[in-house]
């Protein structure tokens, strides 16, 4: 009876060595998995990055083009004014 319980006792361990075995290998295939997936977010990070920083130079050039534009109709309404200013002083003299 003693042999049949040490028998059974191998066979329990064994099957836990192959269990822990087994799972050892679903660890590793799971790191390199997670490894392979972080890689994959950085990648996507970088790349979204990249896009915003994009989309601010668009908007930064949309704002300087709207400024410049601003200050052209300053500047076309202002030699407006000295135009017509200097048709004034001319009539009045």
């Amino acid at each position: 009876m003693s042999t049949n319980l040490l028998t059974k006792l191998e066979k329990k361990v064994e099957h836990t060595v192959e269990v822990i075995e087994l799972l050892r290998l679903q660890i590793e295939e799971l790191e390199e998995e997670n490894a392979a997936l972080k890689a994959e977010q950085e990648k996507w990070r970088a790349d979204l990055s990249a896009l915003l920083k994009r989309f601010d130079d668009i908007e930064v050039d949309r704002d300087t083009n709207e400024y410049e534009e601003e200050e052209e109709l300053d500047e076309e309404a202002f030699e407006e004014d000295d135009v017509f200013d200097e048709k004034e002083e001319s009539e009045t003299a």
